[in-house]
C-alpha cells in the first residue's frame, strides 16, 4: 500500500480540501470552526450548512446525511438508486455511520469532531464514500471495503482512502480496559502507554485512531492511503469534543462528491 503523509497548515478558511491523487476523483472536503457548527438536524435548517453549500456551489438536494450513532454500519447506494429514506435504512442496520455510493449525483456529508472522517474512492468502478470512525466505530473501514467488494465488484488494491484530521494519541487518554480492548482488535500500535504525569501513580493509556485505521487498511490490501496528520484537539481552528467540551464543541462537516 502506498502511504502519503501530510500535515498541512490550517488558515482561517472555512474548509480544507484533500486530494486522492487520482484523475477523476471526487472532492474530499472538511469544514473548519470558521464555517460554524454543522450539526445535522433532519427536521430543520442549519444556516451554517447552507452558507457552506452555497460557497461551494453545492445543491443541498444532492446531500446524503445521517444521524450518527457511533456504529460500524454502512449504507450502500447503487447507481440510479434513489435514497429517499436514509433513516429507515440506518434503523434496519441498528445505526449507520458510513455512506458508500455509485451514484455520481449523490454527495455523502457526515459530521465529525475528534472522530476521524475517512474518504474512500474506487477509481476503476467510480464508487466513493465517507465514513465516521471514532473509537466505538473503528472497524467501519473494514465493513465499507468488504461491502464495496461484494456489492460493486471493487478490488481492494483499486481503493484509495484518506484519513482525515482526528483527535491524536497525544490527547486521547482512555481507561486501561478500553485501551486493551482496542489493542486486541487493532494491534499494539493502536494504543500508547506512557508513564503517568509527575506526582501520579502507574501509567497512562491513549488510543491512536490513525494507527488503528492504517493497520486495517494494510490488512485489507488497499492500494493507496493519504494520512492527514492533524490532531483536532490540538488545533483551535478545528472542532473538538474533548477540547471545547460537550456543550460548546463545533461539529465539522466532511463532504465527498463531484461538484
Amino acid at each position: 500500500m502506498k502511504i502519503r503523509t501530510v500535515s498541512p497548515e490550517i488558515d482561517d478558511s472555512r474548509y480544507m480540501e484533500f486530494d486522492f491523487d487520482f484523475p477523476g476523483a471526487p472532492r474530499a472536503i472538511l469544514s473548519t470552526v470558521a464555517a460554524g457548527n454543522m450539526k445535522y438536524d433532519p427536521s430543520g435548517v442549519n444556516l451554517a450548512r447552507g452558507r457552506l453549500f452555497a460557497g461551494l456551489g453545492l445543491d443541498p438536494s444532492r446531500i446524503l446525511s445521517l444521524q450518527l450513532r457511533h456504529t460500524r454500519g454502512v449504507i450502500f447506494q447503487q447507481r440510479g438508486e434513489a435514497m429517499m429514506d436514509l433513516h429507515q435504512k440506518a434503523d434496519a442496520l441498528g445505526g449507520a455511520d458510513g455512506l458508500v455510493v455509485a451514484e455520481p449525483d449523490s454527495i455523502p456529508a457526515l459530521t465529525v469532531a475528534d472522530c476521524m472522517p475517512i474518504w474512500l474512492f474506487d477509481q476503476k468502478n467510480e464508487v466513493f464514500g465517507l465514513l465516521h470512525s471514532g473509537w466505538r466505530g473503528t472497524g467501519i473501514l473494514k465493513k465499507a471495503v468488504t461491502g464495496m467488494v461484494s456489492r460493486f465488484g471493487s478490488a481492494p488494491e483499486d481503493i484509495s482512502a484518506i484519513l482525515g484530521p482526528s483527535i491524536g494519541a497525544c490527547c486521547y487518554a482512555v481507561p486501561e480496559e478500553r485501551a486493551m480492548g482496542f489493542a486486541a482488535e487493532f494491534g499494539e500500535t493502536s494504543i500508547h502507554v506512557a508513564s503517568a504525569e509527575q506526582g501520579k501513580d502507574g501509567v497512562s493509556f491513549s488510543i491512536d485512531l490513525r494507527a488503528a485505521n492504517i493497520h486495517l487498511a494494510e490488512n485489507l490490501g488497499l492500494g493507496a492511503l493519504l494520512d492527514v496528520k492533524i490532531c483536532t484537539s490540538c488545533s483551535p481552528t478545528l472542532g473538538s469534543f474533548r477540547r471545547q467540551g460537550a456543550q460548546d464543541f463545533t461539529r465539522m462537516l466532511a463532504i465527498c462528491g463531484y461538484f
